[in-house]
């Protein structure tokens, strides 16, 4: 399968300036992906654009200060912009955090995706969603996130557990508190960077054998990608260390926060608020600030 260019293209990369421990020194480092969501207001007074991430990538960057958005900007180049962790609105109990942003997205090479392409509790039942389906996931290899331009890697899996209960997981970074969500679990080998990834659902031909399908049913988003399951794994060193331990292996299975938890994290009254006063703005002929 072939994914269109349109869909990397809906990715930032998130840095952090961090101390590199051997120079001593602030660096720029890339450390999660988001990616951006359109949003029509009103009848004809356009759209906004908001950037969703993992709540916990915004709680685990307090302590470096602010965070950037690295956007791969029309010239060929990128441009990274400033945002403060106290700007994101997050889901009251899973791991979404949304916040407003506005390009001028001609400048951009930013292909925001609508929101009636995240796919609602509806929508999941009407197509029948379920343990086999494929998925791909958009985001950032930590070991290349590009020099001139950002560079979004695509993984691929499939669903290998729906969100029938919720499952553990740790929301707060600086805790080892566990908390119980609805999200789908994908066997699609996700590693530390892709929290924040959009992780979309597609639909190979053949997907129902008892029908002939003349057309298929677009991408849409699955949902947000929160991290990854890992074991503990007793092993033997060996060579210059004789010894026994314990050391995490990734399970291979990636934990993805429904998409129906974006739209509800937009509903949240905050935002309603101000979409309710850029709309009275706009249509006062007056400026978004």
């Amino acid at each position: 399968m072939l994914i269109d260019e349109r869909f990397r293209k809906c990715v930032a990369f998130i840095y952090a300036d961090m101390t590199n421990q051997d120079t001593l020194k602030k660096e720029r480092k890339p450390v999660a992906t988001a990616f951006f969501v359109s949003m029509v207001i009103g009848n004809d007074e356009g759209a906004l654009i908001y950037a969703v991430t993992a709540r916990h990538v915004i709680e685990a960057s307090r302590p470096y200060g602010h965070l950037y958005f690295r956007v791969n900007t029309a010239g060929g180049q990128f441009q990274d912009f400033e945002t403060d962790q106290d700007d994101w609105v997050a889901h009251h109990s899973t791991d979404v955090a949304v916040t407003h942003i506005v390009p001028r997205l001609r400048d951009f090479d930013l292909h925001p995706i609508d929101l009636d392409m995240l796919a609602t509790d509806k929508y999941i039942l009407q197509n029948e969603v379920d343990i086999g389906d494929s998925v791909f996931f958009v985001g950032l290899f930590e070991k290349y996130a590009g020099i001139q331009r950002i560079q979004p890697i695509i993984r691929f899996g499939n669903i290998s557990l729906m969100p029938h209960e919720k499952i553990p997981v740790k929301l707060d970074p600086g805790s080892n508190a566990i908390t119980l969500v609805h999200a789908y679990l994908v066997e699609a080998r996700s590693w530390g960077g892709h929290s924040g990834s959009p992780a979309f659902i597609y639909y190979p031909v053949g997907r129902r054998p008892d029908f002939l399908e003349v057309g298929v049913e677009p991408p849409a988003l699955l949902g947000l990608v929160h991290g990854h399951y890992e074991i503990e794994k007793h092993v033997a060193f060996v060579g210059d260390i004789v010894g026994r331990g314990q050391v995490p292996i990734n399970a291979g299975m990636a934990i993805v926060v429904p998409a129906q938890k974006i739209i509800d994290t937009l509903m949240q009254e905050e935002l309603v608020d101000e979409r309710t006063q850029i709309l009275d703005g706009l249509r006062r002929d007056k400026p978004i600030v």
